[in-house]
């Protein structure tokens, strides 16, 4: 076998399988470990996996989430009313920013339909659901597709991104913590957003009250970072205690 279909079979199962071990393909596909060390080590620096102890995972990978069809139906009566009040912040003309989480996909489900607005967007989810809306402006950041996620990454990702200029960030997390902030359970994810973050001149949060107070391992947006926060009316109890002279503006969906 070619080196060129090895690599192609070690990365499939990768993706499909969400880790692989250098011994276990060594002796799949007869070759030394060193030989599929450099495989793996090539596929890290080009942004298709990350190098674990023992061999490499999915950068799409985490123990911790779950795929995108089982996070959309959690949560979703608050997530319908988080992502109508936060359209109402948003203004004719801008180019809003949607992280690849289930409230941003109602979020883009909510939007006026009597606003001209452009939307950027590395969830294929949310093309699919704004795909149909002829007064939205619709730009795919492409990249590497994750098909658990349904959404992109890596390096083509982060170079489209640049590329663009941002007026809205709307997005969420696997939790908040009123000290470190916003974070995901996947490093990957934490380090794209802080990318979209640092890029984008508005940042909003939308996060229903089951995260608040959850903690994650990546943090990527500071507190003191956002602009605004929506939840939903059952976080009132959690923003009473701990939104105590927050630097942004906090709302709650009825």
């Amino acid at each position: 076998m070619i080196a060129a279909e090895r690599q192609r079979r070690i990365l499939d199962q990768a993706r499909r399988e969400g880790t692989v071990r250098t011994t276990q393909l060594a002796q799949e596909y007869n070759v030394t470990e060193e030989t599929i060390r450099r495989d793996l080590d090539y596929f890290a620096r080009m942004g298709h996996l990350r190098r674990t102890h023992g061999g490499a995972m999915d950068v799409s990978f985490s123990l911790n989430e779950p795929p995108q069809s089982e996070r959309e139906g959690r949560q979703l009566e608050e997530k319908i009313a988080i992502a109508r009040e936060a359209t109402q912040l948003v203004q004719a003309g801008e180019t809003l920013l949607l992280d690849a989480s289930s409230t941003a996909l109602e979020f883009a489900s909510q939007l006026p339909t009597d606003l001209s607005l452009r939307v950027v967007t590395y969830s294929q989810a949310v093309v699919d659901r704004l795909a149909i809306r002829d007064e939205i402006e619709l730009v795919q950041l492409g990249g590497s597709f994750d098909r658990r996620g349904r959404r992109y990454h890596g390096f083509l990702t982060e170079t489209s991104l640049r590329m663009l200029r941002i007026d809205r960030f709307f997005f969420s997390g696997g939790g908040f913590n009123p000290t470190l902030g916003i974070g995901e359970p996947n490093p990957d994810q934490a380090r794209l957003k802080r990318m979209m973050l640092e890029h984008s001149l508005w940042k909003c949060v939308l996060m229903d009250h089951t995260k608040l107070g959850a903690m994650t391992d990546h943090f990527f947006a500071k507190p003191e970072e956002l602009d605004a926060f929506v939840s939903d009316k059952k976080a009132k109890s959690f923003t009473r205690t701990h939104f105590k002279n927050v630097p942004f503006e906090l709302h709650l969906a009825p």
